[in-house]
Parts: C-alpha cells; structure tokens; sequence
C-alpha cells in the first residue's frame, strides 16, 4: 500500500527538514487552530463599537492601547506604560504613565475628572528651593532677660490637589532663629516650581525642642508669606516624606539617563520603572515617591521590566537580572546567568508564572527559580527567527498562548505561539496588529488592527492555508485518488498536490466522494496542500480507492 491518511493536523516547525517532519506536522500553517487535533480555522477579528474620544484617536500608528472605563479607551502613538492608582478605592479613579512624549517623556498621571480632555499632570511633587527668609517679628525681643530663646529652623513640602506631598526643602543653617515668647517668625517662600504639577498647598513645619520637624499649617500656593505663631503644644505630626523623591523625569545632570521609563505595579502597593541602568521602585501605596534609596542598578542598559510572582524581572541588552522581594527598602538583585538580551520592550509578555520576550536567538520564557529557555529553539533557527525582525515584535497573551506581531519593513503579519508544548505549537496569523489590550474582567484580547479596535478571535472564521510535510516514498509512484473529510464544506475546500515540488492538481472538495489525481508521471516526493475556513477530519492520498476503504 502506497499512500498517507492525515487524521491530526499540527503547527509548523521550519527548523525541521520538510521530509523528516512528524507525519502530521506541517511547512505552512496560516490562520489555522489546531488545538482539537484537527484542521480548523482561527476566528477572525471582530469590529467593535469602541470609539475613543477625540483627545485619543486610534489609527494606523497607533502603539498603546489603554482601557480606562468603558466609556473611554485611550490610543497613544507611542510605546507607553499605564498602569492604575495601587490605592484601594481610590476616590480619584487615578492612572500613572511613562512614554508619553517619547523617550524624553516625563512620567505623569491622570485621573477621572480630566482623563477624556487629554489632560496628564506630572508624576511627582518637586523638591521646594529653599525658605527665601526666615525672620523674626519683632526682630528685638523684651524678654531677652527673662527667657532663654529657643532654637528654630523651619522648612516646607508642597501639596498636590489631590492630597500627595513631596519632600522638604532643605533646613540651612544660617535660617535657624532664636526664638523669645514675644516673637512670632516670618517665613518668605521662595517662587513656585514651573511645570505640569497640580499644586495647591505649601504645608509648613519647624522643630520641636528635640530637634524634629513637626506641622504647623498648610498655606494656599499663592502665600508669598506665612507668620508662625503657634505654641510648641500645636505642632502636629512630624514630616512624613522626607524620603519622596520624585521619579526621574528629565536629562539633567541628576538624572543623566532621562525620564523613568517601562512603569509597572507589583504587590503591595507598589510602582516600579527604569532609567538607564537604573531601576526605581515607590514608596508602598505612594505612587507618586520614588525614594533615591531604593534604586538598584544593573550592568547594561535596561530595555524592560516585567512583574514576577515574588519580584521583578529586569531584561537588558545584556544579561537579564532578577529583583527579589516585596518590600522597596529590602530587595535583593540577582544576575541570571544567560545571555539571552531583550531586543524589543514590546515583545515581554506577563503571562501569569512566566515572562515571555523576544531575544536574538528566539522567544524567551523566564520562570520564577530565574530559569530562562528558548522555548522557539526545537521550532526555528536563529536565522529563521531573525527573519520575523525580532526587534518588531509587540505581543499579548491570550489563553496562555503568546501571540505576537512583526514588521519586516515587506511583511507586517503575526504568529500564534503555544509555550506549553504540543504539535499545535507554532502557527502563522495572516494579518498584523500594531497594539492591544487584554481586558482582564471580559476575559478578551482587543487589538488596533488597520488603525481600529477589533476583538481578536471573535468574528467569523478566517481561510486558512496548511500545507504538510513531504512525504517520501522509496519507488516513484502516482497517486490515483485523494479523499478530503470535513463536517461542511461552504463554499469549498481547496486541495492541491505537489509531486516533487511541482503542482500536479488542485480540486475543490465539496463533499467526501472521492476525487481523480492525474496520471501520466511517477515521483518519490509528494506534498498537500489545504486551503478553505471549514474544520477538515480527514485527507487521504492513496494510489487506489481500494488502498483508501481497506
């Protein structure tokens, strides 16, 4: 007997010499799913009726697409990080976000009152200059013989409209006043900070007779000026941000490596970004404070940071790194032994116990013990994977499946990828998304294909193309019949045969009757070729219809 039966259908393994392919694995396999065992198409992109509001129109170019609510869904044409307010029940309904600007972008927020105008303040309160004047009022005391002074000095912290304070400014010492009974203290503010901030309050504090800075009152930004003449016994608690320095957010000589980039939220409550080498984590449940202290710094540049079950995954343009921990002030950074570099920030996907990214040599998955694998590797070759123009690649997770998307700079196509293994594991979608967002409460993926917002696997079913292995056999022979088994038909399903790779016959199949194969040549190599949007059972090549009923 000479001839195949395909009863299972499998994804593509270019890797693998087409002759020494598994029976059911194939050379081409487009917008086909294969999960089930057989031949069935993926579905295509629903149209939705999400409409951003003008202040983010979605087109083309876009790069991020952000779900706020759902009235309001947010397009950006830059590679930009949301995330949202770690504050339980935050009565502001707050976002924070890095990218927007571009790479000079500095961090920001926004928040419900203001989100559909467009509007992002700054993320961060400025450290205030230093107290223009502190003066004492009467400048001569009565009770210079009565009393001893007691010491002053005096600094103060801004306050946003929505109630985040920043640090102090400095206390200098030629500012510290001596201070009688009969004598109230002027301070005089320096000017305000220019920039995108939403400030409303300079809040004031001064020592205790220990030497700790406690409260004294909050003054309207527009004080150019405030008396103090509060007893010792009204001061309040003492300053709780010494420590909140703002993210990095500009090229200067204190930040040399730019704005914080890549913003993510890990568990309890807290931010976490990058600059250069530099990985920047929030005070816990204060996303606007990002304690110098608690900066680690890594060996190369940074390309992307991703949450890990305990910590925080830091892929470079070198070796990865690993963060340990869930408390800022007592992390532990670790290097992992690999060389596998991140080479697109878009590409790292969350996709629940285990990252996934693209690398040089193919897509990488990294796991919580610090392992990190090729998991592509036994699918295509190094130069098989450069092809797709891995630095291209932005990708999402859906139902555990890596689906990415790539630009050549001639083909603009994506891929399904299945890192949990199987003959189903690598297949080719045949349109191209430029962005997208898992919408985690809908269990959906929504993706900007064609400058529109479409729910990914949704709509009708898509026409696939799967083309199998070549099959090898040891004397030259010619096929007779071929059968094709499917549950519908449609409009047709396409069926051509290659005999050493030439294509010897193409026949719509529209129902499971057996159909002629040209005679008149004999070839030791045969290949099928499937095309259509109907599931397929069956195919069946053989030289005789008896070969196949037998």
């Amino acid at each position: 007997m000479t001839g195949f039966k395909l009863q299972t259908f499998g994804g593509k393994a270019p890797k693998i010499f087409a002759r020494l392919l598994p029976e059911d694995m194939a050379q081409t396999a487009t917008n086909v799913r294969l999960d089930s065992g057989r031949l069935e198409p993926w579905k295509g992109n629903e149209d939705t009726t999400i409409t951003p509001v003008a202040s983010y129109a979605i087109s083309a170019s876009t790069k991020t697409l952000f779900k706020y609510s759902d009235s309001i869904w947010i397009g950006r044409h830059e590679d930009v990080d949301f995330v949202r307010s770690p504050l339980a029940e935050d009565q502001h309904e707050r976002i924070y976000a890095t990218g927007i600007g571009g790479a000079s972008g500095y961090p920001r927020m926004t928040l419900a009152s203001i989100v559909g105008n467009g509007t992002f303040y700054a993320l961060g309160i400025p450290k205030p200059a230093d107290l223009s004047s502190v003066a004492l009022s009467p400048a001569t005391s009565t009770k210079e013989d009565e009393e001893t002074p007691k010491a002053r000095a005096y600094v103060f912290t801004y306050v946003s409209a929505y109630g985040e304070e920043g640090q102090s400014c400095d206390a200098p010492s030629g500012q510290v006043v001596e201070v009688y009974s009969d004598q109230d203290v002027v301070l005089t503010f320096p000017a305000n900070p220019s920039g995108n901030h939403n400030l409303t309050t300079k809040r004031v504090y001064r020592t205790d007779t220990g030497g700790t800075f406690r409260f004294v009152a909050d003054v309207t930004l527009s004080s150019a000026t405030y008396t103090d003449s509060k007893e010792e016994s009204e001061l309040g608690e003492a300053v709780p941000t010494t420590r909140f320095d703002p993210p990095p957010d500009d090229v200067s000589a204190d930040h040399p490596d730019g704005p914080m980039l890549g913003l993510v939220s890990l568990p309890n409550g807290i931010l976490a970004g990058f600059a250069g080498q530099t990985v920047c984590f929030s005070e816990a449940f204060q996303p606007h404070a990002f304690p110098d202290e608690y900066k680690l710094t890594v060996k190369s540049d940074i390309v992307a940071i991703a949450p890990m079950p305990s910590g925080l995954l830091v892929l470079t343009k070198e070796k990865p790194s690993l963060i340990s921990g869930l408390d800022p002030s007592a992390l532990a950074l670790s290097e992992i032994d690999s060389n596998q570099a991140c080479v697109s920030k878009r590409s790292v996907v969350d996709m629940g116990s285990a990252v996934m990214y693209a690398s040089p040599d193919g897509l990488v998955m990294a796991t919580e013990n610090g392992g990190l694998n090729v998991v592509t590797e036994p699918l295509l070759t190094r130069d098989q994977w450069q092809d797709l123009v891995p630095s291209s690649i932005v990708g999402f997770n859906w139902e555990g499946h890596y689906i990415g998307f790539y630009d050549t700079g001639s083909v603009q196509k994506g891929f399904i990828f299945d890192p949990r293994g199987g003959k189903d594991s690598f297949v080719d979608l045949g349109f191209h998304a430029t962005a997208g967002f898992n919408e985690l409460e809908e269990d959906e993926l929504y993706l900007v294909v064609g400058g529109a917002v479409k729910k990914f696997a949704s709509g009708s079913s898509l026409s696939y193309t799967w083309r199998s292995k070549k099959f090898f056999t040891q004397r030259p022979v010619n096929p007779g019949v071929a059968k094709v088994q499917a549950d519908s038909y449609g409009s047709g399903i396409t069926f051509k045969l290659y005999a050493d790779g030439a294509l010897k016959h193409t026949e719509t199949a529209t129902s499971d009757s057996l159909f002629r194969l040209p005679s008149g040549y004999k070839a030791n190599e045969f290949e099928i070729e499937l095309s259509g949007s109907d599931p397929i059972n069956e195919v069946c090549v053989y030289e005789s219809a008896a070969e196949i009923y037998g």
